[in-house]
């Protein structure tokens, strides 16, 4: 069943049923189930593949659609997240994908953060886990841009931060864990 928060949102929808039609009932889909050619064309410009390395874990971009690359301002895939964001976003990334390599569950985020004095922008991900040797050591995710400004702002130099700011920006950010069964989604922060 298809959470209801992620309804309304064609990509993330469209990645979210493509994974759970490769899962085998609770277990999560292995590597050698996913293949990005059998996806919807128009999910795979907001698709990431995550390789997750160690127990914190360290992330690893094997594979960054358009679409986030052109928001991001480059291309990162090949690329490890410590090198890319500062120590705040980092550590909320790690947090995200240790929670669902933990649960072996679906995490649903939508977050707002503040550009510049007059500007946010929301950001929505779904994160889920595949498997690799029984264990969810990779994750395909996706990520859309539903209120992020038409102009040229990349987002990395807010995420990375500057001497002694971790950088985030982060404004409202919420989370929830979706029972991939009966497609309830909990949420794991205070609502607003």
């Amino acid at each position: 069943m298809l959470p209801e928060r992620i309804q309304h949102d064609p990509v993330l929808a469209d990645l979210y049923r493509y994974w759970d039609s490769r899962r085998a009932g609770p277990v999560p889909p292995s590597r050698q189930d996913v293949d990005p050619l059998d996806m919807p064309r128009h999910v795979l410009p907001h698709l990431l593949l995550v390789e997750l390395v160690g127990p914190v874990p360290r992330i690893h971009y094997r594979l960054v659609g358009t679409a986030i690359a052109s928001r991001y301002g480059e291309d990162f895939t090949g690329r490890w997240l410590d090198e890319l964001a500062g120590v705040n976003y980092r550590d909320l990334l790690e947090r995200l994908y240790r929670l669902m390599r933990e649960t072996q569950r679906p995490v649903y985020v939508e977050s707002l953060f503040r550009l510049d004095p007059e500007t946010t922008a929301e950001t929505r991900r779904l994160y889920l886990p595949l498997t690799s040797d029984g264990e969810a050591s990779l994750a395909l995710a996706g990520q859309t841009f539903p209120t992020y400004p038409y102009d040229s702002r990349d987002f990395f130099p807010m995420i990375r931060g500057g001497p002694g700011d971790a950088g985030t920006g982060l404004v409202r950010h919420r989370e929830w864990l979706i029972d991939p069964e009966s497609g309830q989604m909990d949420l794991c922060t205070p609502a607003d």
